[in-house]
């Protein structure tokens, strides 16, 4: 669950997880970056899992998309 907690006199909402995070920060990021696809992904040299995707016109890769580390290049 979002908490939201001042510093400086600015709000910031904090997180429990990466993947409670992923989808705030997708959203910030497609504001900024003209790209159609980009994800948060946990990556543990054995494997990939997409935490959440960003696809803006055509979907490229899913949230929650996995493979294997060694094929994912």
């Amino acid at each position: 669950m979002k908490e939201v907690i001042n510093l400086n006199n600015s709000t910031l909402p904090t997180y429990a997880s990466i993947e409670e995070a992923s989808s705030d920060v997708l959203e910030v990021i497609s504001k900024f970056v003209g790209v159609n696809t980009f994800f948060v992904a946990k990556n543990d040299q054995k494997d990939v899992d997409i935490v959440s995707s960003f696809n803006r016109n055509e979907v490229i890769l899913d949230s929650d998309f996995e493979t294997l580390y060694r094929d994912s290049f």
